[in-house]
């Protein structure tokens, strides 16, 4: 194809999306959907803004969960409601129609999910998960032999594996710290790990194991005092708590968006710090990367934007999904869908009292936690990871085993779509278990 038939083909293509788009913009802009949400939106928007119980039992309405199934695992899958799933649904649908792939829609998206998440729209690129996001930026960094990335000991293997395999093949070394028993102990065990070879600290915003919630702001500080590359996982802290990139000041950031923000399964971002572009290269490009591009002239030249990475054919309806989550989300408003979480969060521990012979594993004090409880037995020869199967089978009630780092526990989060009604369900069900 010559150049004059590419640049052709890509104005065809800008135009027929552009038609599409005119009969599909409810798709990306709104989280509308005839399940109902008039009701639960109005009473979201109403001035006094209360937490009423009316509310959050319309809210829960809005998924399609079965009824009578307890779902504590928004960390590992979030469950998407149904004004998520309809936007995709629709706009895969409205994409059909012309056979076309709708590039220029998720701009749209990305203009969303900046404002959600409080930085530039170029800042932001669109991944399928947190992991591919943290092998976009492990990979892009010009890291030697020698080098030395620090992480903790308790990242998910989607945060870890990508440094390990770069150490495989490049000879930089990952060295890990322990997590302290909270947010100030951490951030001392982090400030006494880097050495004078430490090029990057790569941590997660909240742990997926203990729901520790790491001092995020000041390990991105101690990093610039120590000339340091900070990068932070936030797959379990997107849609869980307030988010605002700028005020963090990491130099990149990753995120899925199937967990805590309710999003389709398959959608993620990656944010690029302006200031931190230099510092990295696009690895993984193609098609929709190049900001000048001519084969025969051997020309090419990168977007500076972090979209850069969206290359080839995208799953657009995805996309938009992930848009209509962010709807979803803010008409609530991030403060309290945390709020709503973390006084769950706390219903879970009171309860969990009840329960003998466990053990907290997740810090009480809320600088350190937010939205996820974990707990052990208190004996080290009972494994409670072995409950979790039997809780979803003869109970109806899912929670996560976690058994990274050595750990014999369960995790339990709390999100929108569960009640305290559920919590005494799940607590039942373990005063049952650990009697047996």
């Amino acid at each position: 194809m010559s150049n004059t038939e590419l640049r052709d083909r890509r104005r065809f293509l800008h135009e027929c999306a552009g038609v599409v788009a005119a009969t599909a913009v409810a798709g990306i802009s709104g989280c509308a959907s005839p399940s109902g949400s008039n009701d639960w939106t109005n009473l979201a928007r109403a001035r006094d803004g209360r937490d009423d119980d009316r509310l959050w039992r319309l809210v829960r309405q809005q998924f399609a969960l079965t009824p009578g199934y307890a779902y504590f695992n928004a960390g590992g899958l979030g469950p998407s409601p149904r004004p998520v799933t309809d936007a995709w649904v629709r706009e895969s649908a409205d994409l059909e129609r012309l056979c076309e792939t709708g590039h220029e829609r998720i701009q749209a998206v990305r203009r969303k999910l900046s404002e959600f998440l409080g930085c530039a729209e170029d800042e932001l690129a669109i991944t399928r998960n947190a992991t591919e996001g943290m092998n976009l930026v492990a990979r892009g960094l010009a890291l030697h032999a020698g080098d030395e990335v620090l992480i903790t000991t308790h990242e998910h293997p989607g945060g870890a594996i990508p440094w390990l395999a770069l150490e495989k093949d490049s000879g930089i070394r990952v060295n890990l710290v322990e997590p302290g028993d909270g947010a100030e102990d951490t951030l001392n065990r982090v400030a006494a790990a880097i050495t004078p070879r430490t090029r990057v600290v790569a941590v997660s915003h909240i742990l997926c194991t203990t729901g520790l919630r790491l001092p995020a702001r000041e390990i991105v500080r101690l990093c610039r005092d120590r000339g340091v590359i900070p990068v932070l996982d936030g797959a379990q802290a997107v849609g869980m708590i307030p988010v605002n990139l700028h005020d963090l000041g990491c130099d990149f950031y990753v995120a899925s968006g199937h967990k805590w923000l309710l999003g389709p399964k398959g959608t993620g971002l990656l944010y690029i710090r302006a200031e931190a572009r230099d510092l990295w290269r696009p690895t993984h490009v193609g098609a929709w990367s190049d900001q000048r591009y001519d084969l025969d002239e051997r020309v090419l030249e990168f977007r500076r934007a972090a979209e850069v990475v969206e290359c080839g054919t995208r799953n657009t309806a995805l996309v938009a999904g992930l848009g209509a989550a962010v709807d979803f989300l803010s008409t609530l408003g991030m403060e309290r869908v945390a709020r709503r979480g973390r006084v769950l969060a706390l219903y879970v521990r009171q309860r969990l009292h009840d329960v003998p012979a466990l053990q907290m594993l997740t810090p009480s004090d809320e600088a350190s936690s937010a939205s996820i409880v974990t707990f052990a037995a208190e004996d080290e020869a009972v494994d409670v990871r072995t409950w979790a199967q039997p809780l979803q089978q003869r109970f109806n009630v899912r929670v996560r085993p976690v058994g990274e780092h050595g750990l014999k526990a369960l995790r339990v989060c709390t999100h929108i779509c569960n009640t305290r009604a559920e919590i005494d369900r799940l607590v039942a069900a373990l005063s049952e278990m650990s009697a047996a």
